[in-house]
């Protein structure tokens, strides 16, 4: 089998163009002159016979389809080189180097917190950094090297995304404190169908309550539409609708120091687990398998705690 003559050196620099946007930031970042980062890049070019950057004075540098396929494999391979050294140097103790953690951003708050703190204290040699986003856009950045491990719903995983579940509780509704069901342990959506419905309105939020709606025998009709959990509960605890949830904090008040009130929901609904994601095909390094078995461990020990939830 032939081998490509490409260097680390050659994708360490392919890397930092891709992630700073230009040859004279990747410089930077690499402590060298412009011209080692043009020449690397371009006997990178010459040995997969492929051109990989474009470079225009109009639209600045950018990646050909060809270069951003590159640098997805490229940091796959230089986190492994990472995992590889740490673990040379630990001599199979400490885990070390670092791990980047992505997560959707409705559930970061719930999930994120735990997860890093109780992991830095089990691995202090890991150097532990994280992202929020969408669910599409944290697939894509498992899926090009940028992080590792991202915390995802089990909805429209992309092909190539393997997925371990944290957890898989059934939504909740939310209720002001003086309404008139206040005193429920559990309530029947179709109790509530005549009130304003207030929808956390954060894809792919929408569709996974109208879901529950159907599965109760109802027409979902959002009254109102909030980008935030917060904000939801707010106008919840205002009076102006009733909401539902799949997350529920230990604190049962609003911004505004208002009762928001968490109640069983009665409906047998589908549910959306929460799952710790990332790219298949290949191994996780040291550092991703311990905090995966890590992750089991912590969302498993707090899956009866009313603060820990997903939506």
């Amino acid at each position: 089998m032939s081998l490509p003559n490409v260097s680390l050196r050659q994708l360490e620099y392919l890397v930092a163009i891709a992630e700073t946007g230009g040859i004279t930031a990747a410089a930077d970042r690499c402590h060298v002159s412009q011209s080692a980062v043009s020449l690397a890049v371009g006997e990178l070019e010459r040995a997969l016979d492929v051109a990989l950057v474009l470079r225009g004075s109009r639209r600045g540098t950018r990646l050909t389809p060809a270069g951003q396929q590159v640098v997805a494999d490229g940091r796959k391979v230089l986190a492994a080189l990472s995992d590889l050294g740490a673990g040379a140097r630990s001599l199979g103790q400490e885990i070390e180097g670092r791990l980047t953690i992505g997560c959707y951003g409705p559930i970061a708050p719930f999930h994120l917190p735990l997860a890093i703190a109780g992991f830095r204290e089990a691995q202090p040699g890991v150097e532990i950094d994280f992202v929020e986003g969408t669910l599409p856009d944290l697939q894509t950045a498992l899926l090009d090297g940028r992080c590792e491990l991202a915390f995802l719903y089990q909805q429209d995983l992309l092909p190539g995304i393997d997925s371990a579940v944290l957890h898989d509780r059934a939504p909740s509704v939310l209720l002001p404190g003086g309404h008139r069901l206040a005193r429920r342990r559990s309530i029947w959506l179709a109790e509530l169908a005549a009130e304003p419905f207030v929808l956390l309105d954060v894809p792919p939020s929408e569709r996974y309550f109208r879901a529950v709606f159907e599965a109760a025998g109802l027409e979902m009709r959002p009254a109102h539409r909030a980008g935030s959990f917060e904000l939801a509960r707010a106008l919840v605890a205002r009076g102006i609708g009733y909401s539902l949830t799949v997350q529920t904090p230990a604190v049962e008040l609003s911004y505004e120091g208002l009762p928001v009130l968490t109640k069983a929901l009665a409906d047998d609904v589908p549910t959306t687990p929460v799952v710790l994601g990332w790219a298949g095909g290949g191994r996780l390094t040291r550092r991703g398998e311990a905090f995966l078995g890590h992750c089991r461990k912590a969302f498993r020990a707090t899956s009866g705690s009313p603060s820990s939830g997903r939506r």
